[in-house]
């Protein structure tokens, strides 16, 4: 798996006020924590090659080698990328050094491949598990699963237990969980003709007219 190169450098001042700052000056606060490291480490990267890497589709799943300045160049995953919830902007980044014969826990996407056959009876497909968590060796980590419905007619599905992983790559969702469907179309009340409108509309008028002589 191709590393992407990354640069930052350690901060001393944590807190909102100092994050603001950070922010204006161009940079993002993050924090950098692992099993080989006693204390989080907080860390200020550059915005513009920050949104640059982001921009690549790194996500949690991609390996980044990290180069503090005045430190060594580490290993590490995007664990969580938060985000301005207008502007987009990033605000703040989790990141977790991993090392690289040692298994992580990550979530990869699930890509539907074929046409499931019970489309052709009206059939839809319902992609209810978009994302499977799987545990493998971090430079085995898959871009996504490929999930071939082409044989899944309505009333089928498939399961997580299902799904066949490539070698050195174990599912750890509950093995039950649903990752796609094919369910029938749902039942739709037919519209009512004019001629059923003005029925209905004659009824309720004489309904009306009978109460009214009633009282």
């Amino acid at each position: 798996m191709e590393k992407i190169n990354l640069s930052a450098e350690q901060r001393n001042e944590t807190g909102n006020g100092p994050a603001r700052r950070l922010r204006a000056n161009g940079k993002v606060p993050g924090i950098l924590y692992g099993p080989g490291i006693e204390k989080a480490v907080a860390v200020a990267l550059e915005k513009k090659e920050l949104d640059k890497t982001l921009g690549t589709g790194a996500r949690g799943n991609v390996l980044v080698n990290l180069d503090i300045a005045g430190d060594k160049v580490r290993t590490v995953m995007f664990k969580e990328v938060l985000r301005h919830p207008l502007k987009g902007t990033v605000q703040h980044v989790d990141l977790l050094e991993v090392q690289m014969d040692h298994k992580v826990v990550v979530e990869v996407p699930v890509h539907l491949t074929g046409k499931a056959a019970g489309l052709a009876f009206g059939g839809i497909v319902q992609h209810e598990t978009r994302k499977i968590r799987i545990e493998c060796l971090p430079g085995n980590i898959p871009d996504s699963i490929d999930v071939d419905i082409t044989r899944l007619g309505i009333g089928d599905s498939v399961h997580v237990r299902d799904i066949v992983l490539n070698e050195g790559l174990e599912a750890v969702d509950e093995p039950e969980l649903t990752v796609v469907s094919v369910v029938a179309p749902t039942a739709e009340a037919a519209p009512k003709t004019a001629e059923e409108v003005e029925a209905e509309l004659a009824k309720s008028f004489e309904e009306k007219e009978g109460a009214k002589k009633e009282e």
